[in-house]
């Protein structure tokens, strides 16, 4: 006998095995991280340069990682949750209530395999230049150059995106639904692949 979950209007009061929360990749945070450490070298540097130009380069990448950073904090303290209901769909937001939608509402997208092979590609041949070209300058240049360390250090971030995107591509089904007070605007939620059928069976 199903147990209707439509009159529960706080997240608290679903069981934890019936919830589908929404998943990230991590490309907002590597790309944070790898901005405010490059920010930070930058910061050192400008102890022995007194050119405006430095401090702007500084200003820009502080700004952008720590933006990157936020943002990847803010969607993780605010994933959206997906409940199977019957044959609805329940989306709780915050903790509440916020949509109860058909399954026809919801549209899975499936990303576009030469896109992906394009990109992944991109990545992977930046990540082995930068990485190569980092551990080579490391290694003539043993007294520690900082743009080495941060050469290598952008190459294994890249690495990182790239792992992140095969993980998303492959491991996940990306969803678009409806936003509550808007006909026309559908947002994207990300699920782990291996719980689709719970809501879509």
């Amino acid at each position: 006998m199903h147990t209707s979950f439509s009159h529960i209007k706080k997240l608290d009061g679903i069981p934890e095995r019936q919830r589908v929360t929404e998943t990230f990749g991590w490309q907002a945070g590597i790309y944070g991280i790898l901005f405010i450490i490059a920010a930070c070298v930058q910061a050192v540097l400008l102890k022995r340069s007194s050119m405006n130009e430095s401090w702007i380069v500084f200003g820009c990448m502080a700004v952008l990682g720590l933006s990157l950073t936020g943002y990847e904090i803010w969607r993780r303290r605010n994933r959206a949750v997906l409940v199977k209901d019957g044959d609805d769909i329940l989306v709780f937001r915050k903790g509440r209530l916020d949509m109860i939608l058909e399954p026809d509402q919801v549209t899975r997208i499936k990303a576009d395999s030469h896109t992906m092979i394009f990109l992944g590609a991109g990545l992977g041949v930046a990540a082995v230049i930068f990485i190569a070209v980092g551990i080579l300058l490391i290694l003539e240049d043993q007294s520690g150059n900082a743009d080495a360390w941060i050469i290598l250090f952008a190459g294994l971030c890249l690495l990182a995106s790239l792992l992140s995107a095969v993980w998303t591509r492959f491991f996940c089904c990306h969803l678009r639904i409806p936003i509550r007070g808007s006909k026309w605007t559908e947002e994207s939620v990300l699920i782990p692949a291996s719980r689709y059928k719970e809501l879509f069976s």
